[in-house]
């Protein structure tokens, strides 16, 4: 089973950074992350922690591929060039659709 670990909290000038790790088969993957206030509004509309969101993203990329095979660096923004259903997916298990 795979745990989702989200660190801090870090605001920037239009965006959240947040560090992730992920625990998949004993072995560990570490994540920079940044979600944009854009696009926490699509997916959340506001009901839930950007943190959750965050988490929710990570849910659906490893729903989708391996741990492995996530960028170790991105902005959630990067998700739709890959996946694009993640617009009308994400806010459904975000809370906000």
């Amino acid at each position: 089973m795979k745990e989702i670990e989200i660190g801090p909290e870090i605001e920037g000038k239009n965006n959240w950074a947040y560090q992730v790790r992920v625990f998949d088969a004993g072995k560990t993957h570490d994540y920079n992350v940044t979600l944009s206030f854009q696009d926490y509004d699509l997916w959340s509309h506001g009901t839930v922690a950007p943190s959750k969101v965050v988490e929710k993203a990570f849910k659906f990329l490893l729903d989708r591929e391996p741990a492995s095979a996530i960028l170790s660096k991105f902005d959630c923004s990067v998700i739709r060039r890959y996946f694009p259903e993640v617009d009308a997916e994400l806010p459904k298990m975000a809370g906000g659709g």
